[in-house]
């Protein structure tokens, strides 16, 4: 077998993963290969085109150019006449594997109400499969013009179950309940590094539905861990990133080994190797006795990075208890050296799981600090009751000092009132934190399945 010399052209390449993915697929399958970027703007695509089909034995493509290199190529695969787009060449015929990636994923369309979120080139992909397959489709993106020149590709193709959707009417169609079965997210929403956004109209889906997002990086997006936090199916566009590459490999290898086996061990390493290049802090919130502290060690050994402890942090630095702290010098000089270790603590590079006392969200600048990070912020919630039982022969907590214990019952309450708007404000997913510990930890491991 022949080395191959294959590639990545696009513009902006900085954080993209294909050369570890195609790298990693060619060790698993036998080839002798290389794999690079090839950073190309619009303007340049004219002068670069002609001479990687020379010198290259192939290359993917990516935005802006999977529309932009079909006039450069001698022929294109029938997906490409379909999609209008390509994504993979070959010599100097043009293909389009992200069908591959995404029909491997396997979500469910057949006969299912399904919401396509945006309607770019994967959106385009992504509608007639889905009409394909059987699904009721109804198309929405943030100009609904975009969405009803989409209808009209797929009615002209004999696809009759497919319309346009604008915010107004999605408002009123689904009243604040799920209305569709299946949410395909072909927008960018929630995409390094902006880690907060979120899917429009997520809300759409029933609460046991699936939702389908594009997004790989990072792994989980927001959107996915609402949605799993809820009670549904969340599936990562990690799994549709790999397979799309192994077709492409695939047709500039085609004598090759391709093993399912060895294969299917890629995926976790490229979501470990995302979280290296591309680090995500984990922080819990939530009032005290909801488990932060236990149940962020144990995330922290499972996916293997670091975990701190805000307030042991400050005790460190203090050189004393929290309790002393406060007792010398008062909650609010706390609050202070609260804030500038949080600073600290985010600033900080790599991934961490980070577990916050339970007054951090309650200051708006830690917030701001927050909302402002590339970090992914749980609450893990309690009711009252539950929380007491978990406290209430702690001595060491500073905000269970009473004369007496009914006291101090009545003080929590008031205090956990008073701060879970500050809570659900401040945090990206909410979590039932009710119930045994090793079950609260289910809950939140369930975020985190790719």
């Amino acid at each position: 077998m022949s080395v191959i010399k294959a590639g990545l052209i696009g513009s902006p390449l900085g954080h993209s993963m294909s050369p570890y993915i195609h790298e990693r697929i060619m060790e698993a399958s036998g080839i002798s290969g290389k794999y690079e970027l090839y950073e190309i703007s619009s303007e340049e695509l004219s002068k670069y085109a002609p001479i990687l089909m020379k010198e290259l034995t192939g290359f993917n493509i990516t935005i802006p150019h999977k529309v932009a290199i079909l006039p450069f190529l001698d022929d294109v695969a029938p997906m490409v006449k379909e999609y209008g787009a390509a994504n993979t060449v070959c010599g100097k015929i043009g293909y389009n594997t992200d069908v591959d990636g995404f029909l491997s994923c396997e979500i469910p369309l057949s006969d299912r109400k399904v919401l396509l979120l945006g309607a770019g080139g994967v959106a385009r992909m992504m509608a007639i499969e889905a009409l394909k397959a059987g699904a009721d489709l109804t198309i929405w993106a943030r100009s609904v013009e975009k969405a009803e020149v989409l209808v009209k590709e797929c009615k002209e193709k004999g696809f009759e179950k497919v319309r346009a959707i604008s915010d107004d009417e999605i408002g009123k169609e689904t009243s604040g309940t799920g209305a569709f079965d299946t949410v395909l997210n072909g927008t960018p929403c929630g995409m390094w590094p902006d880690v907060h956004g979120v899917a429009p109209h997520l809300s759409a889906l029933k609460k046991d539905g699936t939702f389908f997002d594009t997004i790989y990086n990072p792994c989980p997006t927001r959107s996915c861990m609402q949605v799993r936090s809820h009670g549904g199916t969340a599936v990562s566009g990690l799994k549709m990133l790999l397979n799309q590459a192994i077709a492409a490999e695939k047709i500039w290898a085609p004598d090759a080994h391709f093993d399912d086996g060895r294969l299917a061990e890629i995926l976790p390493d490229v979501r470990r190797k995302l979280w290296e290049k591309n680090p995500v802090k984990i922080v819990f919130t939530g009032f005290m006795g909801a488990g932060k502290t236990s149940i962020g060690r144990k995330l922290s050994d499972s996916m293997k990075i670091p975990f701190i402890d805000l307030d042991e942090r400050i005790e460190t630095i203090a050189g004393c208890p929290i309790t002393e702290i406060f007792r010398k010098d008062g909650e609010e000089t706390f609050r202070r050296m609260e804030h500038d270790v949080l600073k600290v603590v985010l600033e900080a590079s790599g991934a961490e799981v980070i577990s916050l006392g339970g007054g951090v969200l309650t200051n708006p600048e830690n917030v701001k600090l927050l909302k402002e990070s590339k970090a992914l912020v749980i609450y893990l919630q309690a009711d009252a009751d539950t929380i007491w039982e978990r406290v209430k022969d702690d001595t060491t907590r500073p905000l269970l000092q009473a004369s007496d214990k009914d006291t101090a019952y009545r003080n929590m309450c008031e205090r956990l009132a008073g701060r879970e708007a500050s809570y659900l404000a401040g945090s990206d997913v909410t979590v039932s934190a009710c119930g045994d510990k090793e079950v609260v930890y289910d809950r939140v491991k369930n975020l985190f399945i790719p």
